[in-house]
């Protein structure tokens, strides 16, 4: 059985395969793929419009518990190449 997790986007429950875990780095929001970077993460669907619902609800910063304004500008650039069909690659498959 699968582990449930919320979007931070739409707030609807759904397995963890289905989800994208998010972490704060450096003052932006990133993808992590392999849900395995240290850090507070939070789960987003793939698409843009749980993206772009997360911004404007603010829920980025509050579920990672963040003071600070977070760029989502790379987070969006993963998200769309997931609703393209192509699967972005980890940082580590990228240096193989």
């Amino acid at each position: 059985m699968d582990a449930v997790r919320t979007c931070v986007g739409c707030r609807a429950s759904a397995s963890r395969p289905s989800l994208l875990r998010v972490v704060a780095s450096h003052g932006a929001v990133v993808a992590d793929q392999s849900a395995t970077l240290p850090g507070r993460g939070a789960w987003l669907h793939p698409t843009t419009s749980c993206f772009e619902s997360a911004v404007k609800r603010r829920a980025f910063a509050r579920a990672l518990k963040v003071d600070s304004p977070l760029d989502t500008g790379a987070l969006l650039s993963v998200l769309a190449e997931y609703e393209t069909g192509h699967q972005p690659m980890s940082p580590n498959e990228q240096a193989d």
